[in-house]
């Protein structure tokens, strides 16, 4: 995973470049008419999605392993009203090896925060520990970019990238300047690795540096699919874009709403138990 607590402002510019309400706007829509839920969503970061649906009466606990991306989201959730305030809970967690809360009617995985993980098995342990933080009939929500096939030239070619993230000017007049250097790819397996390398000068003037090796896989929706019903977790929706067009290998998203289902009871049983909150509405 890339560090999001090398420095406090690393939060701020995520502030400034991840702006979108699109998938919020997609959520909205997907669980409307369920009624208030009791909503997970790991890699929470700054509150982007958190907030929003706790604004809409729902209770939503949010898991970030970084402390400056939590304080950030905690400084806006301080701004709201009390009873919307009462209604987030954010976790410091490691997603990885920490336990999760469990019991939700909802578990959201967005942003494409599977591109955080290093390889397909840490991915496909994510799923499984989001699986197990539904309540059965519960619904995990996943979006991310997808690359079927080999890994795209464009990740290893050019070698080197400048003014990745985090880059930028922060209120109090930092800058941040970060770059990456790929060191080593498989492209059959889509894994690569990176030295991400980010220089920050402070208002007093000094200087420090920061490095790390970022390893990433890139997923396929075809991953995805085969980790949830490894699950039992049933699709019920794959979308590719935030307007709800159906998935095609050249949609920009893979969007799945899945459903936890009860191993003990026949799927027909749960199918007619299932009622407003579990209708299976598959695209395409």
């Amino acid at each position: 995973m890339f560090d999001y607590d090398l420095d406090h402002h690393v939060a701020e510019l995520y502030d400034q470049l991840i702006t979108t309400t699109e998938d919020v706007g997609l959520i909205r829509r997907l669980i409307g008419g369920r009624g208030k839920l009791r909503i997970l969503e790991p890699f929470c970061g700054t509150g982007r999605i958190a907030i929003p649906l706790a604004l809409d009466g729902h209770t939503v606990v949010g898991l970030d392993r970084a402390q400056g991306m939590l304080a950030r989201a905690e400084a806006k959730i301080r701004a709201l009203a009390p009873d919307v305030q009462r209604r987030i809970t954010l976790l410091q967690r490691d997603v990885l090896w920490e336990a999760w809360p469990k019991d939700f009617d909802l578990v959201i995985l967005a942003g494409n925060c599977l591109y955080e993980l290093s390889t397909p098995e840490e991915q496909a342990r994510v799923i499984a520990a989001a699986a197990d933080a539904l309540r059965v009939g519960g619904h995990l929500f996943v979006d991310n970019d997808h690359m079927e096939g080999e890994l795209e030239r464009a990740w290893y070619d050019p070698p080197v990238r400048e003014r990745v993230f985090p880059t930028g000017e922060c209120a109090d007049g930092a800058r941040l300047e970060s770059r990456w250097e790929v060191i080593g790819y498989d492209a059959p397996r889509r894994l690569i690795r990176l030295l991400r390398q980010t220089c920050i000068s402070l208002p007093d003037g000094s200087l420090v540096e920061h490095q790390c090796i970022q390893a990433k896989h890139p997923v396929s929706a075809e991953e995805v699919g085969g980790w949830l019903e490894a699950q039992g977790l049933r699709i019920e929706r794959m979308l590719g874009d935030y307007e709800g067009h159906p998935y095609t290998d050249s949609a920009p998203r893979a969007i799945f709403l899945a459903r936890k289902m009860d191993p003990a009871r026949p799927a027909g049983q749960q199918e007619l138990a299932g009622g407003a909150d579990g209708r299976a509405n598959h695209a395409g």
